[in-house]
């Protein structure tokens, strides 16, 4: 019997459900086997393992090809480059489990944390999504943001508490450290040609949680690589993807949880203030729809700044150098004193 065949076999007569992982993969020769390696060696074995080739350049499709000839719980997907968002859903249309997992080509997983996170779902039929703890290294494995760190310690979540966790930035919104029921899944998908994609999702998923639990172990490794959207090069469309997902939860909130509106305000100035930090100084211009739009919502919410006890007394500062000087001394003057 095939592989494919001793899970359809487990689940339906052992009892054993499918767990379907979907990791999209572009040009990750130097990472993919050990993030491969990390899923292989889970304690719960009964994975649909789908590796989704968006169109990469290097050596990644012979790596998968030889990942998959040894081991038949891996599937190898191949299409044109269409980014991650893409590749997901291309992977989401195969996939046959009854729960879905995410990872990233590049990070890598606790041997337990599928059977951890599985374990949620066994004790508590309510659940829909579970999450484990994550942490985040540099690529040389040096801890910058250990598990759990900076997260509300609250092990449960309705829709809303979720909400406010993520507009308070102690809610994880990536989906690589979650599982979620295959049900609860239908009907949706990651926006193509987008950045920020996570959030934008998760944002749109929560009005139909009821229940969200937290494993609180150890779980997902993430490597913060000097070439990525918040860490390399100013990108602007990914700060214009990030802004624009910050007006959608003012909206949101006005719509849907008006009691949080000083919550999401508070989300919006953590994302202007992500911006204005990273976009180089020539781009402070009033050209720049996207800087100008920003400068004169921080200026006006300078009052709630001053009273916003969740905003750190930095973060206070910073925003209103950014707002209120000029963009080259802006620069010099954050310089003197970021390290205060």
């Amino acid at each position: 019997m095939s592989y494919r065949g001793r899970l359809w076999y487990n689940e339906q007569v052992m009892g054993n459900p499918i767990i379907s992982i979907v990791i999209p993969v572009y040009n990750a020769a130097p990472y993919i086997e050990r993030s491969l390696g990390s899923v292989l060696a889970q304690t719960y074995r009964e994975l649909e393992i789908i590796a989704v080739d968006d169109g990469s350049t290097d050596a990644t499709p012979e790596i998968l090809r030889r990942f998959a000839s040894s081991d038949d719980r891996i599937r190898v997907i191949t299409k044109e480059n269409g980014g991650s968002s893409s590749a997901r859903n291309a992977g989401l249309k195969q996939a046959t489990g009854e729960y879905l997992g995410f990872i990233d080509a590049d990070d890598y997983i606790e041997p337990d944390m599928y059977e951890n996170l599985l374990g949620v779902f066994e004790s508590d039929d309510t659940v829909q999504a579970a999450q484990i703890l994550s942490c985040e290294e540099d690529e040389d494995g040096r801890i910058i943001k250990d598990f759990g760190e900076g997260f509300d310690p609250a092990e449960d979540f309705t829709g809303r508490d979720f909400f406010r966790a993520l507009l308070l930035h102690k809610g994880d919104s990536s989906f690589c450290t979650k599982l979620f029921r295959r049900d609860f899944f239908e009907g949706f998908s990651f926006s193509e040609g987008r950045l920020n994609e996570d959030f934008e999702l998760l944002v749109s998923m929560s009005a139909r949680i009821d229940h969200l639990r937290v494993c609180r172990k150890p779980g997902y490794h993430i490597i913060l690589r000097s070439v990525s959207n918040t860490r390399g090069d100013y990108k602007q469309s990914f700060y214009e993807n990030v802004m624009e997902n910050a007006d959608k939860m003012i909206g949101m909130t006005e719509a849907s949880y008006p009691d949080l509106k000083d919550a999401a305000i508070h989300f919006y100035l953590i994302q202007a203030m992500w911006l204005l930090l990273h976009i180089p100084v020539e781009k402070m211009t009033k050209d720049n729809a996207l800087y100008t739009r920003v400068i004169r919502r921080v200026k006006s919410s300078k009052g709630f700044i001053l009273r916003d006890g969740e905003l750190p007394k930095n973060y206070k500062r910073n925003l209103l150098i950014f707002a209120f000087f000029p963009p080259r001394a802006v620069k010099k003057l954050y310089g003197a004193l970021k390290n205060r």
